[in-house]
């Protein structure tokens, strides 16, 4: 599968950026064919239109329109996408959860191959990510309660809204999510990555080091030592001695 060709355009505004990506992929992917370099937009559109690319890395931010303005300009966008990006918790936390690919600058080595191999294998199988990129979309303009969570099940991607999801739950490397109607999914992103994924969204708090819960689901709670959760599902939860205060004030005030 690695002799087999694909063609790619960078879309860069940064010369530097254009430069070091293009001499990895020419030393290390040879067969990555880069058949254009885009500075923006207007640019990139031109380009793919000419060349129909089978991939493009992309980075997000650029003067005047960034990125993810590329990606509203298809109906359906016709290539694969590798995102390119300086540090932006907001964007990256929105393209890991709609399991799109990313590279932070300056590219390591490592991570680009990852990528491309996902890339090389999608294009090959002809799977797209259509539903992945739609969802990435729709999450930059939504509001939090109506955004979704791309996750992998069964062989297929599913998007599961966040306001269908009653615990998110460590289960080792990682995350158990958990509907109201008790259907269960596991990412790989940790606890972590889901408390600041969250964090504008009134309705999750984190009661403890393994668990994180929506508050819409909650049934009924003790106060007491321990104190206890029960959901609308008739699981229940204990709320960790420091996070007691915090989870009760929030319980409180609605």
């Amino acid at each position: 599968m690695s002799t087999e060709r694909i063609t790619a355009i960078l879309v860069d505004d940064e010369k530097d950026g254009q430069e070091i990506l293009q001499q990895l992929l020419n030393k290390y992917f040879p067969e990555v064919e880069i058949l254009s370099i885009a500075s923006g937009v207007d640019e990139a559109c031109e380009m793919i239109g000419r060349h129909t690319p089978d991939l493009v890395f992309l980075d997000i931010h650029m003067p005047g329109r960034n990125g993810f303005e590329l990606l509203r300009q298809y109906m359906e966008v016709p290539f694969e996408v590798i995102f390119v990006t300086g540090f932006d918790q907001y964007a990256i936390n929105a393209i890991r959860f709609s399991a799109l690919d990313y590279l932070s600058k300056p590219v390591e080595i490592n991570l680009l191959s990852d990528a491309v191999k996902r890339a090389k294998k999608r294009i090959y199988e002809k799977k797209e990510n259509r539903l992945q990129i739609i969802n990435l979309l729709h999450n930059l303009d939504a509001e939090p309660a109506l955004q979704k969570i791309a996750v992998h099940h069964a062989g297929k991607v599913h998007l599961l809204n966040v306001s269908e999801i009653e615990s998110i739950e460590a289960d080792g490397r990682y995350s158990k999510l958990i509907t109201g109607d008790v259907r269960e999914f596991y990412t790989a992103r940790c606890i972590k990555d889901f408390e600041e994924y969250l964090e504008e969204n009134p309705h999750f708090i984190r009661i403890s080091k393994s668990c994180i819960i929506n508050v819409m689901y909650i049934r009924s709670y003790q106060k007491g030592e321990p104190c206890i959760l029960e959901m609308n599902s008739g699981r229940s939860f204990e709320i960790s001695r420091r996070r007691k205060q915090e989870v009760l004030a929030l319980l409180g005030s609605i």
